[in-house]
Order: structure tokens, then C-alpha cells, then sequence
């Protein structure tokens, strides 16, 4: 039995059974969840399906006091908390979109000791230190960890105030958590939250389960077309990226000409409906999701056999996190690229790679150019995509398990 003080390895893994259903922690998961039981400091990157969230999760209910979780994305926060309260742990949020009679009755709950997690956007952790009695933090956990850096790809500047943040709360160990982070994005994170020797916890972000390919159009049509031609050969649940909101309409409407079940999905729909479309994608009763990035985190569907993307990404790390919903069983899937010269230009548009504000560091510009790059030489090469992939994330690969420049056993559609 591993012993953390009071706090035992055993303690945490018949909580993962009994609450969650898990037999046992992954390997990464276990040292993270150490860490925390230990009081250590501890920077956890692991790909998307890696299971992060449990990293910190079990451990708020195996510590005393409260675990305090900042996340980036209101629905995220939601869908978290809701997952959690279903399993009977007492998990709530506070955030701008909430009546004031229910904020207030959060602040109550958490000045009673009634919660064991608190979900937080960065933007409120001010107001939060300022109007709240200080409730004993044991674990302040970061979810989406990359947002700090701005070397990150979802760079958010209240991020940075996290470690002033953390200070006033008494310095809790603390738990970072992504999906995607290059060297540079690390480095950033463990200096910003002043984290102190941290324990690192890292797994490749090579995934020998997703075969990769792009390929060029000349004509939206002959894209639009070759999407439902792949998606007809896997016809399996899909998930179609598209760069703007009102491509995701259009694109659903041509893929249901062509006799598949596809729904559009984008931020500007009223939450409602996005979530009734994601409890259809989840039970399978919508098998073909065409989507803004806005579809992403928090989606937790293990069987998704087929992401294509109708454009290109401005960063590797946007990239990993939407072809990442690919093959979350460890089972064989795709990330297909459609993609046309205009692409590129769209993408750095839409990052402003071009467009240099005062708020803006020459840092945070210099990532953004070298994303795209990236991206631009992951579509136009003739050598190995998979490596060029890993080694903008600062790993090395031995061998391709799939791409198409590389070739593959699997037969092409």
C-alpha cells in the first residue's frame, strides 16, 4: 500500500471504483494523483481521453476542505459539475450566467463546508478572493492549464493573475492540467502558478490508433463531396470541423443530401439546444456532428471513428485537441484534413496572426506565427505528417504508425 501521511494510494483508488466505476488509475493518472495526496506541486500533460479531470477529482474527495477547480469554458464547468453530482459528489460553479439568488446559494454552500469542489472561470478568482470568507483550500487545481501560457494556443489573460491568486489563498498544492502543451507552453505554466518542483507528468502524444491524411481541393464542392464519400465508408459517428458558424449549416445540409444524418452545432446556438445536440451525439442518435471548435472540450464519446476537418487550424495544439476526439477506445480512426489554398489565409485571419495590438506580446505573436507554420508544412509535405506533428510538441518519433505519406496497411476510401 502506498502511503501519502493520512492519506493512502488505496483511500483514492476505492473512490475511483466506487464513485466512478474504474478498476484502477492509468499509469500517468496514479502519479498525478500521488502528487496531489502528497501535497506536491505537479504539472500533468496528457492527451485528450488521458482521463486529467480524474487527477484531480478524486483527490478533492480523499483531502479535507475544498478543492478549488479554474476551467476556461462556462459549459465545461456545467457539464463537469452536473457528471459529478450524479454521482452523488457535491460539486457546484459560479459564474456570470447564474441568477444572484443562485450564486448566493453557492457562497452559502461553500461557507458551510458543504462542497468538496468549486468550479471557477479565471476572471472570477478576484471577485472571489475579495467577497468570499477564504475557505481551506487543499488542492487549487487548473484545468486547460495551456490557457496560462501565452505561448499557449488558447492563450486567456486573466490566466496570468493565477499565481497572485494562488498566493492569497494560501498557497495550496496545486494540479495543472492540458491536453496540449509544447516545451515553451510548460515552462510558462510552472512559472506563472510559481509552481514549486513540480511533479511532471507527461505520456506521448503520439496516438497509434488515429491514421492521418490531408489532401488539396481545388472546388468546395469536390471537398464537400469527398467528406461524405469518407464519411459513407466509415459510417460510424463523425465529427465534421468547419471554421466558421454559418459553414456548419450549410455543410449539414449538403451532407444530408447526400442520405447522412447530420445536425449542425456552433457557439451561437442558445445553450438548450446545444446541449440536447450533444445528448444526441452522445446516445448516437445524431452520427455525424458538423461543428465550430466551439465543440470540443468535455465531449466524452469513447467511439467517434472519423474527424474531418474542412479547413486548416491555425495551431497543432487546436489540432490535437479536435482530431483527438478521434479513437478514445484505443480502437483504429481517422483525422482527415480536407483542405484548399484559401485555408491558411482564413486561419491566420481568424488568429490575427497578421494584427499586432499594445495588449499583445511579441511572445504570444511569435507562437501564433509558429503554429501556423506548422500547420501550413503539415499540409503541403511530402515526408511524414506524424513526426512533423510531434516534433513542433518537442518529441521525437521512432516509427509512423499511419499517415498517408507514410502509407498504412488500412485501405483508403
Amino acid at each position: 500500500m502506498v502511503t501519502t501521511g493520512r492519506y493512502t494510494l488505496a483511500d483514492a483508488e476505492h473512490l475511483l471504483q466506487s464513485v466512478w466505476g474504474y478498476p484502477a488509475f492509468r499509469y500517468h493518472q496514479r502519479k498525478a494523483v500521488l502528487a496531489a495526496l502528497r501535497g506536491r506541486d505537479c504539472l500533468a500533460v496528457l492527451p485528450t481521453g488521458g482521463g486529467k479531470s480524474l487527477c484531480f477529482q478524486v483527490p478533492a474527495l480523499v483531502l479535507p476542505g475544498l478543492t478549488l477547480v479554474v476551467s476556461p469554458l462556462i459549459s465545461l464547468m456545467q457539464d463537469q459539475v452536473a457528471a459529478l453530482r450524479r454521482r452523488g459528489v457535491p460539486a457546484a460553479y459560479l459564474s456570470s450566467t447564474q441568477s444572484q439568488s443562485k450564486q448566493q446559494s453557492v457562497r452559502e454552500a461553500l461557507r458551510a463546508g458543504k462542497l468538496k469542489l468549486l468550479y471557477v472561470a479565471p476572471e472570477r478568482m478576484k471577485q472571489l478572493v475579495a467577497t468570499t470568507p477564504r475557505p481551506h483550500v487543499s488542492l487549487l487545481a487548473v484545468d486547460e492549464a495551456h490557457c496560462i501560457s501565452e505561448w499557449g494556443h488558447d492563450f486567456r489573460p486573466h490566466f496570468r493573475a493565477l499565481g497572485v491568486h494562488r498566493h492569497r489563498f494560501g498557497k495550496p498544492p496545486t494540479i495543472a492540467v492540458t491536453a496540449t502543451a509544447t516545451p515553451e507552453t510548460q515552462r510558462d505554466i510552472v512559472r506563472v502558478l510559481r509552481l514549486v518542483n513540480p511533479v511532471k507528468v507527461g505520456q506521448s502524444f503520439d496516438r497509434p490508433n488515429l491514421f492521418l491524411a490531408a489532401r488539396s481541393f481545388d472546388s468546395e464542392a469536390n471537398r464537400v463531396g469527398q467528406a461524405a464519400k469518407l464519411i459513407r465508408a466509415n459510417p460510424q459517428t463523425t465529427i465534421v470541423y468547419v471554421q466558421t458558424r454559418d459553414r456548419t449549416d450549410g455543410v449539414a445540409s449538403v451532407l444530408k443530401m447526400w442520405g447522412l444524418k447530420a445536425a449542425p452545432y456552433h457557439a451561437g446556438l442558445p445553450p438548450s439546444a446545444r446541449r440536447a445536440l450533444l445528448e444526441r451525439f452522445i446516445a448516437g442518435t445524431i452520427p455525424v456532428m458538423v461543428a465550430t471548435n466551439a465543440f470540443g472540450m468535455g465531449i466524452d464519446k469513447p467511439d467517434v471513428r472519423l474527424v474531418v476537418h474542412l479547413g486548416v487550424p491555425a495551431r497543432p495544439e487546436s489540432y490535437f485537441q479536435e482530431a483527438g476526439r478521434a479513437g478514445r477506445d484505443g480502437l483504429p480512426s481517422r483525422c482527415e484534413m480536407l483542405w484548399t489554398k484559401g485555408d491558411l489565409a482564413l486561419a491566420a485571419r481568424m488568429a490575427s496572426v497578421n494584427q499586432q495590438t499594445d495588449k499583445e506580446s511579441e511572445v504570444h505573436r511569435k507562437a501564433k506565427r509558429k503554429g501556423l507554420e506548422t500547420m501550413r508544412r503539415y499540409v503541403t509535405t511530402r515526408r511524414c505528417r506524424r513526426r512533423l506533428l510531434l516534433d513542433y510538441m518537442g518529441e521525437e518519433l521512432e516509427r509512423c504508425s499511419g499517415c498517408d505519406r507514410c502509407g498504412s496497411l488500412r485501405r483508403q476510401p
